[in-house]
């Protein structure tokens, strides 16, 4: 009889029985779930936006939470994957991601998904943001729901820009300061975003170059940073030389200024009587209603 080499060996049998029961190459197999995921790329309201998905992109399988493989997309660009039924699984995509900009290591067997992440690259000058103006960070996550084993079944899977454009415009500078050389700091940003979804890494914060435009204003150059950790938010200062003028994280209407994905927002700060003042508003207005910037 040979099934008593295989008490020779236990290791090798718990092995092979986690390995079965955690994904299954037949889909055939009673138990085994599979399911084609299809990618497109949405803006902040869900709405298909023109571009399509480019490399590269990355797709990764969780299984119960830890990092099983690298999925690679079949020839229509779907993704095909198949597990247990009783497993709780998760397909992490990225898409249009710029590698100069952003960092990612493929995780180990068994990674944790929320201790996983893709990393902003630092620059080390002010002017090395311009290089990362064109970077998306497109990113979706797909999780499975036991309701339909056996089928096979076709996902549509939304990819949401994590990045935020974020421009800075300090207004009445020169009328209430006088001329003198000045800096805009944000502080209350972080590096990377765990494959959940979560913001998490090191602080960061940005010293961006700014002129002032033909109205007077400072505006600073276009920065593209990730959104803000659950629970804090942005604190922004202005300087005159080394001397800070002024700094709140809070608006006008004592909210904290925060950042979600795929916004393009400006802040404005009003510095006149040296009664400072800052609103949140889409950039586009800004533009509007400044028709001579």
């Amino acid at each position: 009889m040979r099934y008593p080499k295989l008490l020779l060996n236990p290791l090798l049998s718990i092995t092979l029985l986690l390995l079965l029961t955690a994904s299954c190459i037949d889909e055939s197999h009673i138990g085994c779930v599979q399911y084609a995921i299809a990618t497109q790329l949405v803006d902040t309201k869900g709405n298909p936006m023109g571009e399509s998905v480019s490399e590269p992109t990355l797709a990764y399988l969780f299984l119960n939470d830890k990092f099983d493989h690298v999925v690679t997309s079949e020839s229509d660009g779907r993704y095909l994957i198949s597990f247990d039924e009783n497993s709780k699984a998760s397909l992490v995509v990225f898409g249009n991601m710029n590698t100069d900009s952003f960092r990612i290591c493929t995780p180990n067997v068994g990674d944790d998904i929320s201790e996983t992440s893709v990393n902003l690259i630092p620059k080390t000058r002010v002017s090395e943001l311009q290089d990362i103006y064109t970077a998306h960070l497109y990113y979706g996550r797909y999780d499975y729901t036991a309701d339909s084993a056996g089928s096979t079944k076709v996902v549509l899977l939304p990819l949401l820009d994590r990045q935020v454009k974020l421009h800075v415009v300090v207004q009445g500078l020169r009328e209430t300061y006088g001329e003198g050389d000045y800096k805009i700091v944000l502080e209350g940003l972080h590096n990377a975003v765990a494959f959940d979804g979560t913001v998490i890494g090191d602080s960061v914060s940005y010293h961006p170059t700014a002129s002032f435009a033909n109205n007077g204003d400072l505006v600073s150059e276009t920065l593209r940073t990730l959104p803000t950790k659950t629970g804090e938010a942005v604190m922004l200062s202005i300087y005159k030389g080394d001397s800070e003028l002024w700094h709140s994280s809070l608006d006008s209407d004592g909210k904290q200024i925060t950042l979600a994905g795929g916004e393009d927002k400006v802040v404005v700060i009003n510095v006149a009587r040296r009664e400072f003042s800052m609103v949140v508003e889409p950039w586009s207005d800004y533009l509007n209603q400044n028709t001579s910037f």
